[in-house]
This record gives structure tokens, C-alpha cells and sequence, in this order.
């Protein structure tokens, strides 16, 4: 845990803002070896991105390239939840190496839409206006916000329509770093990449084994389950925020 042990502490870039408004919380300040508890003020927030930042339904989405049932599930288990999918997510294959390895095993008719489906994936973003009110109070707060999320390399693209992202600090998407969620290296890279306290943030993630992971290194958080009104219930036992 030494590379735990030398992240610093989010330090003089941000210590001209003002954090007397923030509620001190009991946290442990790593996890995986002894504990050591102290208080902490809640400085950052760190959001996941789909169905976070934005809506989606993944149901919904495919069935805009498909129209019966058969073919949703092709292209849900054999696109969405293919180690190919997770390789794009990591940046170590690109869009043309991962069709060409799912159009080997989906039936020939779906391989146009398989092509289309992984070069347009999240190219048009459904958008989360009371999300973007919450996150917009947050900046105005002078809270820290960052994104976390498992993406690929079009994210670059598409996320100059996602209008939470022009509030965000920094932007950590896997692709660049080589490494997932929920891998501890990953929220590690996340820490020293923005000179992060873990103990100072807040995770809100729609995966509960990506929130899990993130306690584990001593970064509180909650899982966001689609309702901005309660995210607000469990950001307000940390941090000042209006209720609704």
C-alpha cells in the first residue's frame, strides 16, 4: 500500500478555496491495512459518466438499432458485455479490431449493425437536466468535480454535448490510463493523476462493485440508482447541498 501511502493530499492548487462549509466526516484514511481514522472535510466529487451524468437505458439504446427481441440479445451479450467491449473500455484494441473479432460470432446479418452500434455508441447523449443543476451547485460551492468512467477513445468527441462535463476539474477516462474500473490501480492513477486525498472525495458511481472498490482505498461514496433527489439525501450527510 506504499503507492496509497504517497498520494498527496489535495494541496495548494485548491486551498484558496473556501471549505468552512463543509461537514467534517469519520473516515478511515486506507483500507487493506491497518486502519488509521481521522476527520476529514469533503473537498471532491468524483461522478461516473452513463447513466450518471447522463441517461441511459441500455435496453432502449439497442433496440434503436434493432427491432425484435432475438437480435437485442446479439448485440447486448455479444457487443455490450464482450471482453472486446471491456479491451475498447481499456484502449488496448481499437473500434475495427473489435468488430472484426464480434462479427466472427454474431450471425452475418447484424454485422453492419454491430459495426454502426460501436462507432456511434453514446455519440448522442440523453440529457440529465436535474443532474446538471446538482452538479452546477456543486461548482458554484467550490467543490472539486472530476469524472471517473470506463470509456473508450470517442469519448472525446461526444462529451462536448454532455453539459455536466464543462464543470468537471479533471477528467479521467480509462482508455488513456490503460486500466478499469473497479481495479484498484485504476483508482490509484485516478488519486496521483489529480493530487487527490481519497478521504476528501465523494464517489458516485451507478455500479456498486465500482463504489465498493473505491472504499476499500478510502474514498467514501454512494451508488446513484437514477434518483438525483436521493443522491442529494446521501451527499448532504457529507457535504452542504440543497435538498432539492
Amino acid at each position: 500500500m506504499n503507492s496509497v501511502r504517497n498520494i498527496r493530499s489535495h494541496t495548494e492548487k485548491r486551498q484558496n478555496r473556501d471549505y468552512s462549509h463543509n461537514k467534517l466526516v469519520l473516515v478511515p484514511k486506507f483500507a487493506g491495512c491497518r486502519q488509521e481514522w481521522g476527520i476529514y472535510m469533503i473537498k471532491n466529487i468524483v461522478f461516473d459518466m452513463g447513466n450518471v451524468l447522463t441517461i441511459y437505458n441500455a435496453r432502449d439504446y439497442i433496440f434503436r438499432y434493432v427491432d425484435n427481441e432475438e437480435d437485442f440479445c446479439w448485440i447486448k451479450n455479444h457487443v455490450c458485455t464482450s471482453v472486446e467491449w471491456v479491451q475498447m473500455d481499456r484502449g488496448s484494441i481499437t473500434d475495427d479490431e473489435a468488430i472484426a473479432a464480434i462479427c466472427q460470432r454474431v450471425p452475418a446479418h447484424l454485422h453492419d449493425t454491430a459495426a454502426r452500434f460501436i462507432r456511434e455508441f453514446r455519440m448522442v447523449q440523453l440529457p440529465n437536466p436535474s443532474m446538471e443543476k446538482l452538479v452546477k451547485e456543486l461548482s458554484e460551492r467550490g467543490y472539486g468535480l472530476y469524472l471517473m468512467s470506463n470509456i473508450p477513445h470517442r469519448f472525446r468527441v461526444f462529451s462536448k454535448y454532455i453539459k455536466s462535463i464543462e464543470y468537471m476539474n479533471g477528467i479521467w477516462i480509462s482508455c488513456e490510463h490503460g486500466l478499469i474500473k473497479p481495479e484498484a490501480s485504476a483508482y490509484l492513477n485516478l488519486f496521483e493523476t489529480f493530487s487527490l486525498n481519497p478521504a476528501e472525495c465523494f464517489f458516485v458511481d451507478d455500479t456498486p462493485v465500482n463504489v465498493e472498490a473505491a472504499k476499500r482505498l478510502g474514498m467514501d461514496g454512494c451508488v446513484y440508482y437514477g434518483n438525483v433527489a436521493e443522491l442529494r439525501a446521501n451527499l448532504r450527510k457529507v457535504i452542504e447541498v440543497d435538498p432539492a
